[in-house]
């Protein structure tokens, strides 16, 4: 007898629903402590790896080697182009994280969506950066996420946009983090 696995948006409602009750029955497997490390290369250009993670009670080795990316600026901020800037990159993983947010809880909620694109802009001033303005933040003055979401109604696509602003990485740009920094 063939068993069929039943998916919606790509992903299995199922093995939604288990993780849920999983972490309903034992709060401790929601907790993850995410990683990278990086090295400076020359001028901008410095390089991340990302393999290791504690996630569900355990340490994963599920990755055998580490993504690899290469962070550097575009020649007018004095780089080589050796790789996104890492303002860039901040704005690829908004991007990411919101739409992951929006397709896992639309699928969890039984929301089939046909597809998603997205775009995002992000206003910066090196005025602050460069301590000539000290009226002028630092980072990011506003940034601007467009979605456009197909297959569904009006309705629908305001409640997707609710679950997309779920996103850990949305949350984490909206609401101040403890950030530690030290020297070893």
């Amino acid at each position: 007898m063939e068993t069929m696995t039943n998916t919606i948006n790509g992903l299995n409602p199922e093995a939604i629903a288990q993780t849920v009750g999983a972490i309903q029955n034992n709060p401790k497997i929601a907790g993850f402590e995410l990683r990278a490390k990086n090295i400076w290369i020359t001028g901008g250009h410095n390089r991340s790896f990302i393999q290791d993670f504690y996630g569900a009670c355990q340490e994963d080795t599920s990755r055998n080697e580490p993504f690899i990316y290469d962070n550097d600026e575009p020649p007018v901020l004095l780089g080589e182009n050796k790789g996104a800037n890492p303002a860039e990159v901040i704005l690829h993983g908004l991007l990411g994280c919101m739409t992951t947010a929006m397709i896992l809880l639309a699928t969890a909620h039984g929301i089939e969506v046909k597809g998603v694109s997205s775009k995002v802009e992000g206003d910066v001033d090196l005025r602050g950066f460069l301590g000539l303005d000290t009226e002028v933040a630092k980072g990011f003055q506003q940034i601007r996420v467009k979605f456009t979401i197909e297959g569904v109604d009006e309705k629908k696509k305001e409640e997707l946009l609710a679950l997309a602003k779920q996103s850990p990485i949305f949350n984490t740009l909206i609401n101040p983090v403890d950030v530690k920094v030290s020297v070893a």
